[in-house]
């Protein structure tokens, strides 16, 4: 059984304003994106949005600019996506133009048809923006509680300002991952980051800025699932470079433990899925009874500042947490 939200909430969020098993769920995709990687990812994102009834889908980067597509079901979405697929003949047809994703959120973000709370936005990026300066869009996101998950290629079709993506998404406590397309990275980073759709209750959302190597010890947490339960699988997901994977990055390891060390999770092992470009999602099952701790060691052979962005999510549900200072 699912707890009923309570009145109150100490996210710093209207009351009016909490998490929901079905907020609005946004897919948006370039149509420079690799047919492969289109097709393997918007499957991902059908099948696991099927209990979702607020919807919207669109494709970006196209010469003639289309509409968000609304649906409140998920058959209508289902159609809709698979009826416009990536198709980089529609694009722009050069280096030089940067991406219009930030003018298809602005309308998202001022449609009168779907609500903005608590939304999960995904969003698969080839073509970079030129924006430097999106602070407007991001305090809206913000102030809504909307939630901004980013797959980005690393071999951009145009535009040079990847690092707005990133900010997007870590100061809406979602995760923004760079791969690559060849070798199926980037769909691979796709199906780990839908993993919210399925469990739609944020527990963990820690950044950490670090450099040379050392570790972090993410503080305990427990399961949100009611006592009486005993158990319940949760997601998770970590995050290495705030950019394209380079050779900075030597190693990630980290182990999920119960505080009293009878329930181990390792990564890496044979129970994990590797890292893809800069990202690394799985799923955990977590005792009721236990508290967890999450401790990542890492190596980087430089000093230069890094971000370790850590995720974790519950079927069950939990009030929104605190963002990051903006």
């Amino acid at each position: 059984m699912i707890r009923s939200p309570k009145n109150e909430n100490n996210s710093g969020f209207p009351d009016a304003c909490v998490p929901s098993r079905n907020n609005t769920v946004l897919y948006a995709y370039s149509t420079d994106i690799d047919h492969g990687t289109y097709h393997l990812s918007t499957e991902t994102m059908v099948n696991n949005a099927d209990t979702y009834t607020t919807l919207a889908n669109v494709r970006f980067d196209t010469k003639q600019e289309e509409e968000i597509e609304y649906h409140s079901d998920w058959i209508s979405f289902n159609v809709s996506v698979f009826s416009h697929p990536s198709d980089p003949s529609l694009g722009y047809g050069n280096k030089t133009t940067g991406s219009n994703l930030y003018t298809v959120l602005k309308k998202f973000l001022n449609n009168k048809k779907v609500s903005l709370c608590g939304a999960k936005v995904f969003v698969l990026a080839k073509r970079y923006p030129y924006e430097s300066d999106i602070s407007d869009i991001i305090s809206q996101l913000r102030s809504n509680h909307v939630f901004v998950y980013i797959d980005v290629d690393s071999i951009p079709s145009g535009g040079s300002n990847s690092a707005t993506l990133y900010e997007m998404s870590y100061q809406t406590n979602g995760y923004c991952a760079f791969a690559t397309g060849t070798g199926w990275d980037l769909s691979n980073v796709f199906s780990g980051m839908i993993y919210p759709l399925i469990f739609p209750y944020q527990i963990i959302a820690q950044n950490s800025v670090v450099s040379g190597s050392g570790r972090i010890e993410v503080p305990a947490f427990k399961s949100s699932i009611q006592p009486d339960i005993g158990a319940e699988y949760c997601s998770f997901a970590i995050t290495v470079q705030n950019h394209t994977l380079d050779i900075s990055f030597v190693s990630m390891n980290y182990t999920i433990e119960s505080t009293d060390g009878s329930d181990v999770f390792k990564y890496p092992s044979v129970q994990s899925y590797p890292l893809y470009g800069t990202a690394q999602a799985n799923w955990v099952y977590l005792n009721t009874s236990l508290s967890y701790k999450w401790t990542i060691d890492y190596h980087y052979n430089t000093d230069a500042p890094q971000i370790i962005e850590c995720r974790v999510y519950s079927e069950f549900y939990h009030d929104f947490l605190p963002l990051p200072d903006f």
